[in-house]
């Protein structure tokens, strides 16, 4: 994945934490779910263990078929957490 792709990704958590309308919430999950979803097919294609799991999670809160229903500031600190987290591994998913 471009390492465009991972910073874009990363500024669309950022903004999420502002009052946008729905339709930025369905892109966000789709872009996100999309993002993560790649990081942890690339790190269970190089056998890694740990950093799959974590981005699997992160696919399902994103999921934008079934919607994980949490309160907006649990989603701020989730969203923020996965910003950090892709900020932090994105040499592992980029290419």
């Amino acid at each position: 994945m471009p390492t465009q792709i991972i910073y874009i990704t990363i500024a669309l958590l950022v903004i999420a934490i502002l009052p946008l309308p729905i339709e930025m919430d369905e892109v966000l999950r789709i872009v996100v779910a999309g993002t993560f979803g790649w990081g942890a097919y690339k790190n269970f294609m190089q056998k890694k263990l740990l950093l799959p799991l974590v981005y699997s999670l992160f696919v399902i809160l994103f999921n934008p078929i079934s919607e994980v229903v949490l309160q907006k500031e649990l989603w701020i600190g989730i969203n923020l957490f996965a910003a950090a987290l892709l900020l932090i591994t994105k040499k592992q998913i980029a290419e």
